[in-house]
């Protein structure tokens, strides 16, 4: 397809974003001290019903089509937080030594085959329920768990700890703000099918595999983390893909062939690649090297826009 038939380009020059660095930093830093804190957090048994940060310890027998299946069954036991993992709604309120029976109908996506699409009786019993003692983030404690004098010493080595996931955090908001600032000043007409059909095939498998980890649709796991159909993110990537072609076209961006070999092995390395031989194989050449030039665009695009910090 000629892409100027689908793009007329806008500004894709000196993008003014403001990135509140700030924040990331400090989110960063009071994730991994509530991580600290978490780690350094006890938790002593009570006779009371389990509550939501409680410690559970459960065993469970689960039987499918009246038998006994040791396949999903665990009485060993299984230590979990309420509030934090799956399958724990039912155990609030419940103390050591009670049991209570749930019925699950596993999807038929279920990693265990010989169960994928039944319906499976498990009998909960909960062995120990913990409160958590969670230690108080003052000065005596970072001194006495980390070596710090004050808290700020302790948030100080903490962020030095995390500069290059700072450093990432900031790029990928760049990234976020300097993309979606584009698609805003380019118009898109339309999108070719063989780019919609390769674009779907391509999503079908990665949206799909982690919208099968989280037990969702695709339909579910994009409006959830994008607020969006699974249609419209496939036409958002379209977008995105067609203004690249176009920045690519109008900047006339070529590939020699030096630097197509030379980087190559990071390109298949940064699309989850460990063999650029399997990555070509796998794509084509001519598919990887337009991949190579829509992102020496999107790099282009990133390293030429106005970034103001907050």
């Amino acid at each position: 397809y000629n892409v100027n038939d689908y793009v007329q380009l806008g500004k894709y020059e000196d993008i003014a974003v403001t990135v509140d660095k700030t924040s990331i930093e400090n989110q960063l830093v009071d994730d991994k001290i509530a991580e600290d804190i978490e780690n350094n957090t006890t938790y002593s048994e009570v006779s009371r019903g389990a509550v939501d940060g409680d410690q559970i310890l459960v065993t469970y027998v689960a039987t499918s089509s009246g038998s006994q299946s040791t396949g999903l069954s665990n009485t060993d036991g299984v230590t979990m937080i309420l509030g934090k993992d799956k399958l724990d709604e039912a155990l609030y309120g419940m103390k050591a030594g009670e049991t209570k029976v749930m019925v699950i109908d596993l999807p038929e996506t279920y990693s265990n085959t010989v169960y994928a699409g039944t319906k499976v009786v498990f009998e909960l019993t909960v062995q120990t329920v913990s409160q958590p003692n969670v230690p108080m983030l003052t000065n005596a404690y970072v001194k006495e768990t980390f070596g710090y004098d004050t808290i700020e010493e302790y948030r100080a080595s903490v962020k030095d700890s995390l500069a290059s996931t700072i450093d990432s955090k900031v790029d990928d908001e760049i990234q976020k703000q300097v993309l979606s600032t584009l698609q805003d000043t380019c118009k898109v007409s339309g999108y070719p099918d063989t780019l919609l059909s390769t674009l779907r095939d391509r999503y079908d498998q990665s949206v799909g595999f982690y919208a099968d980890f989280t037990n969702q649709s695709k339909e579910e796991y994009c409006q959830q983390l994008y607020g969006m159909s699974y249609d419209d993110f496939i036409k958002k990537s379209a977008a995105q893909q067609l203004i690249m072609e176009a920045i690519v076209k109008d900047q006339k961006f070529s590939m020699r062939e030096y630097d197509y070999k030379g980087d190559l092995d990071g390109f298949a390395g940064d699309n989850g690649y460990s063999d650029e031989n399997a990555f070509v194989e796998k794509f084509g050449k001519d598919s990887v090297v337009k991949a190579m030039l829509v992102q020496k665009a999107q790099d282009y695009v990133i390293e030429h826009a106005n970034i103001a910090y907050k």
